[in-house]
């Protein structure tokens, strides 16, 4: 699909493009790619999360519709480039691309940074959870240890 969007691209760039047509191609493109990415996302999640945790947890539910959500964010960065009378076309467009490109793998490494602080915070509150709960048995085996000792000197 990725390379397939590559092939549109050119299609609708044509045989001799104008700036215009160049910034229209880029959006549609970038726009495309976008939803392959997703899509993939998507159905990677559901083809390897075990059926026992596709409906056992609501993070795990609405993860996938936060990354999409996060993913399809328009980059903050904006293109500033200062334009080469002397460069063709083509090589504005390559390197238009390219930027295009650098801009979707950044929202990919965002949405893992996101993802890893969500699943590091839930793991962390888990394990609390579980200290916390240790900490009680710990405590409470003390306390039954003590009472049998009483017990037993009696």
């Amino acid at each position: 699909m990725l390379h397939r969007s590559v092939d549109h691209f050119c299609d609708r760039m044509g045989n001799e493009p104008e700036e215009a047509q160049m910034e229209a191609a880029l959006a549609e493109t970038e726009e495309e790619l976008s939803k392959y990415v997703c899509e993939f996302m998507e159905d990677h999640i559901q083809e390897n999360l075990p059926e026992s945790l596709q409906e056992s947890s609501p993070l795990l539910q609405e993860a996938p519709q936060e990354v999409r959500c996060r993913f399809q964010r328009p980059s903050v960065t904006a293109f500033l480039e200062v334009q080469n009378p002397e460069e063709s076309i083509w090589a504005r467009a390559l390197r238009r691309f390219q930027g295009m490109l650098r801009s979707l793998q950044q929202r990919c490494w965002d949405v893992l940074t996101w993802l890893q602080e969500k699943a590091a915070a839930c793991l962390q509150a888990i394990s609390s959870a579980v200290k916390a709960i240790l900490g009680e048995l710990t405590d409470l085996c003390s306390s039954v240890g003590q009472l049998f000792r009483n017990l037993i000197q009696v």
